[in-house]
């Protein structure tokens, strides 16, 4: 599928939904728990979008589109994790959706035409396009939806007994 501003903002619409309905009221059993040495809870990936949603794909969107590209700042995957520390899951899940939407209604004032063949550099992959940029944040959404169902569905890997042949989400890596 070719990227399109109107599709990518049907997901972007629906991921604050999607992390309430997901994550909100949950025992910190599942929204604490991670995989493993070296990989987030369901916590630490909304700390994580968060933080990006503030300080990462606007800011860049708007580079993009502003009189000759730019280059863009490296970005602190991690950030979140300090920034929010302390935090509530619940808080971090609202603030989340009050930033998503106001970062809609900038993408929605954009013009309908906008020019997604716009470029900036990136500072690990040199040029890129806006079209890119806006498709990574679509999939970089899914991603983390994602990586949090697989997490918690890993808390269950030896309780499903025989069935684990049958869930794959349990092994996937």
């Amino acid at each position: 599928m070719d990227f399109t501003l109107e599709q990518g903002k049907a997901v972007f619409r629906r991921t604050p939904l999607v992390l309430q309905a997901m994550v909100l009221d949950l025992p910190e059993c599942w929204t604490a728990c991670d995989e493993g040495p070296d990989t987030w809870s369901p916590y630490m990936v909304v700390g994580h979008m968060l933080h990006l949603e503030e300080s990462d794909w606007m800011d860049r969107t708007r580079l993009v589109l502003g009189n000759g590209g730019g280059v863009f700042e490296p970005i602190d995957r991690e950030g979140g994790f300090d920034r929010y520390r302390g935090w509530q899951l619940g808080d971090m899940v609202e603030q989340f959706t009050v930033i998503r939407t106001a970062n809609l209604a900038e993408l929605d004032a954009l013009p309908r035409m906008v020019d997604v063949g716009r470029t900036a550099t990136h500072p690990d992959f040199g040029q890129v396009t806006l079209g890119e940029l806006l498709a990574t944040w679509v999939v970089h959404d899914l991603n983390h939806l994602d990586q949090i169902v697989k997490t918690m569905a890993k808390q269950y890997s030896s309780a499903v007994g025989p069935w684990r042949a049958y869930l794959p989400i349990i092994d996937a890596v």
